[in-house]
């Protein structure tokens, strides 16, 4: 493939303050891309409007009634013409070589048909910071994963970092009412499918804009990855079903405000898995012990009494 084609798919909603960002960081690639798709998903703040009168070819912008992340994505994928697609959403942007990284990678591996990476996290005004790596055998080299390694690998790649072959994902669609987990259900069906190959360099940044497509309440989105658990329990087994709904809970504790509903999730987690999270950084094996100390010292203090009063 000499002069392989891009197409990246934007999903937005009332993101006129944002989709310049990614729209730019697109058309910057040193790749040029073939088709810049943004689907707005019934946005009421203008940003069609701004889009059709700050750009043109090879911009494409798609309108449809409000209906959520999974059906504006796939309202995307149904216009893609590339042999290759990327996704973006509207609040974060791309490293300026990420495609010509990225195509390099599928040139050197013909077999592979995924190819995601590293990426920075980045709240507005604070620096980004890199993503953690949860262990260095899964990065910088091809991967035909099954079972359990493929559901590990799916989690493992970041929708904004996702650049894919168009005949391996032009018979698969993001599952719409699992939001905001859908595209790591589809990341998890194409790593158990496929070739893939994770890149250990950034490739882009996440935006932690709140109110966005994709980032929703922690409750929503631990109850929505038990989903996806669920749904692709075909590649776990027992113990690994179990090692995932208790990592997630976890994950819930650990990010709820709230010790009264916290702490009983906890508890579920370490119920369903009392071992220690192996094969993730150490801070998350032995977080659970930590964060039960701390809602346990919550739930003594007196209604109302400030942490570190007596």
């Amino acid at each position: 493939m000499s002069n392989p084609t891009v197409s990246v798919v934007i999903p937005a909603y009332n993101a006129s303050a944002t989709i310049a960002r990614a729209i730019d960081s697109c058309l910057a690639q040193t790749v040029p891309l073939w088709q810049i798709i943004v689907v707005d998903d019934g946005s009421s703040d203008g940003l069609a409007e701004f889009v059709q009168s700050r750009y043109s070819d090879p911009v494409t912008l798609i309108r449809q009634a409000n209906s959520r992340t999974a059906a504006a994505r796939n309202r995307g994928l149904d216009a893609v013409t590339g042999d290759f697609v990327g996704f973006l959403d509207a609040d974060d942007h791309w490293e300026r070589d990420k495609i010509e990284r990225q195509l390099s990678i599928f040139a050197a591996y013909p077999e592979v048909n995924v190819v995601a990476g590293r990426f920075y996290s980045q709240s507005p005004g604070l620096p980004p910071t890199l993503n953690e790596s949860k262990s260095n055998r899964w990065y910088d080299r091809p991967l035909r994963a099954s079972g359990a390694d493929a559901f590990m690998l799916g989690t493992l790649h970041w929708t904004g970092t996702v650049l894919v072959r168009r005949p391996a994902i032009e018979n698969l669609r993001f599952i719409s009412g699992l939001e905001p987990a859908e595209d790591r259900d589809l990341w998890i069906r194409l790593a158990a499918n496929n070739t893939v190959y994770l890149d250990s360099q950034p490739l882009a940044t996440a935006v932690l804009e709140p109110g966005s497509l994709s980032r929703g309440s922690i409750e929503v989105d631990c109850s929505k990855m038990l989903e996806v658990i669920q749904r692709n329990r075909s590649l776990l087994s027992l113990p690994s079903r179990l090692f995932w709904t208790s990592y997630v809970r976890y994950r819930w504790a650990a990010m709820d405000p709230q010790p009264s509903t916290a702490l009983p999730m906890l508890m579920r987690s370490v119920a369903g898995w009392p071992l220690p999270f192996a094969g993730m950084p150490a801070m998350k094996r032995l977080g659970r012990l930590k964060r039960l100390l701390v809602l346990l010292r919550q739930s003594m203090m007196r209604p109302n009494q400030p942490e570190g009063v007596s």
